[in-house]
């Protein structure tokens, strides 16, 4: 009963019959209206593991429309973490941990909302890359670069630049005509706001941690003073662990990490920082405080232990802190892709051709009116940007960034309605017509990562693989929030015919990005 419109998405469901729950304006449901309402109803049977849900209409996730949900793992599935206890006591404490793991929304924060972001955006094409901070479950601080002479490297200008006292690059971009002297001054005030704790007990030996990167904007690096992290689930599913000091999780991405509580009682700096995407810099760190001891005491005291803080406030990894590989990320249980030439292949070019437009092979997105799992196949859709696939067959996407692209930055792709296998990723463009014809070197089809989002470097491609088992209408798109506002939503969807309508609401409602019916977010727009 919000006083604007939205739809909820539940990043990560599979939503197996039932893919007119899944959340998305013009593809799988009409709008909920300002001040309506809508139940959602799906079944997580055969599904395990971290998630979390957020709006999916305009940008209002950013305005704190999200939220985690956890699918606890049946008791007889097997666990990862299970070969690193040394003894039965272990074990069950790292059992226990699992079944009290904290579930941590972090997210880049502004203090204007999305709605104005947005009309500043369209305005001026300055993009919206600059946030006030870093928050853990809504908590959190400002903290201004505590130096004005730290440089950051352009791809774009091909030069250094100073940093504000945000930490952030000084835009690169504006619409043709703009007065750049007319946009507001980066300002800092640092703040004394609350931040999260995390309480543990040091007698437990063990804390698990669910981490989300929920944010706008920014991929995020994690670390936590004077511990390690075991990483043992990724996007939901368990994984191989992979022991790291420093975590990278891009946007829409999940992680769940076991932590033994084995240094001295006190209160430690989980920190989380901001790192370099294209043009896309901003030198920034947040923290949360994880405090365990054996008395359960209280102590405000932070320990700090400069040899043992891992991480720097640019995001880098120290010198002694070995970082996670996310191609190392093998399914615990064994889910290995099919290993003969896929069905269909299908490449897939990602390009800024305007200031305020992002595309995929030159065609921007317009929301269509009649959601498209209700049968219509026209509005919205094009040749280039909708795959159309037999139940069960074997699809291969490969994305690049596009040569000519005015912004060269990264990518963090998630697909709707499935997982898939990431079979590989790199610089520059994908040099092979087919994955069956690049060498083992670039493409691992023996163990790869099991995901639902994945990253597409900067200047770089994304290989990934998945069966078409759910039928539905789904869409694969880059997370970026101001990107998906611009039109950059391509979709790939299963046949299923006309679906008739039953619940919820019947009749088109203004649209999402839309104003009437063709976008008004896309003046290039190629249709």
């Amino acid at each position: 009963e919000l006083p604007v419109g939205t739809t909820i998405h539940w990043h990560g469901i599979l939503q197996r019959g039932t893919p007119d729950m899944d959340g998305v304006p013009g593809v799988t449901q009409y709008q909920i209206p300002p001040g309506g309402n809508f139940t959602y109803r799906f079944s997580v049977k055969d599904e395990y593991g971290f998630y979390w849900y957020h709006s999916h209409f305009r940008a209002y996730y950013n305005d704190a429309i999200r939220g985690p949900l956890m699918v606890r793992p049946a008791p007889s599935r097997r666990r990862p973490f299970e070969d690193m206890a040394a003894s039965t006591v272990e074990r069950e404490q790292l059992l226990q941990a699992e079944r009290d793991a904290v579930s941590i929304l972090l997210n880049d924060w502004t203090h204007d909302l999305s709605d104005t972001i947005f009309s500043r955006y369209f305005e001026t094409g300055a993009f919206p890359s600059c946030v006030d901070s870093i928050l853990a479950n809504g908590l959190g601080r400002v903290e201004c670069l505590p130096s004005s002479d730290t440089m950051g490297e352009s791809d774009t200008m091909g030069e250094s630049m100073r940093l504000g006292p945000r930490g952030c690059m000084p835009p690169m971009m504006f619409r043709p005509g703009y007065d750049i002297n007319s946009l507001p001054a980066e300002t800092c005030v640092n703040t004394t706001s609350q931040q999260l704790v995390v309480n543990a007990n040091a007698s437990q030996g063990w804390l698990a941690l669910n981490l989300v990167n929920s944010g706008a904007v920014s991929n995020l690096k994690v670390s936590l003073d004077s511990h390690s992290m075991h990483v043992y689930a990724a996007d939901g599913l368990y994984v191989t662990p992979q022991e790291v000091k420093v975590l990278e999780i891009a946007l829409g991405q999940r992680y769940s990490v076991m932590i033994e509580l084995d240094q001295s009682p006190g209160n430690y700096y989980l920190r989380f920082a901001t790192y370099p995407n294209g043009d896309m810099q901003q030198v920034l760190e947040g923290q949360a405080i994880v405090s365990y001891s054996t008395t359960g005491n209280d102590t405000q005291d932070i320990l700090v232990d400069p040899m043992s803080v891992w991480m720097l406030t640019n995001g880098s990894a120290t010198q002694d802190a070995n970082e996670l590989v996310e191609s190392r990320l093998a399914p615990f249980e064994g889910n290995r892709p099919p290993t003969t030439a896929a069905d269909v292949t299908r490449f897939f070019n990602i390009n800024q051709t305007d200031i305020v437009t992002w595309v995929v092979d030159q065609y921007p997105y317009a929301e269509p009116t009649i959601p498209i799992i209700y049968g219509n196949m026209s509005d919205g859709w094009n040749a280039n940007t909708t795959l159309h696939s037999p139940t069960n067959s074997t699809v291969d996407i490969v994305m690049n960034v596009a040569n000519g692209s005015l912004d060269t930055m990264g990518h963090p792709m998630h697909l709707h309605g499935h997982k898939f296998w990431v079979l590989g990723s790199g610089s520059g463009s994908f040099p092979y017509q087919s994955v069956a014809e690049a060498p083992p070197s670039l493409i691992n089809l023996d163990n790869p990562p099991y995901r639902d989002t994945a990253n597409l470097p900067p200047s770089g491609w994304l290989a990934i693989r998945y069966i078409t088992d759910n039928p539905g209408a789904w869409i694969l798109h880059c997370h970026i929030q101001w990107h998906i506002v611009v039109c950059q939503l391509p979709f790939f969807t299963l046949a299923i015919g006309g679906k008739t309508l039953t619940v919820g609401y019947t009749v088109w409602n203004g649209g999402g990005l839309s104003r009437g019916r063709r976008s008004a977010r896309c003046p290039n727009s190629a249709r």
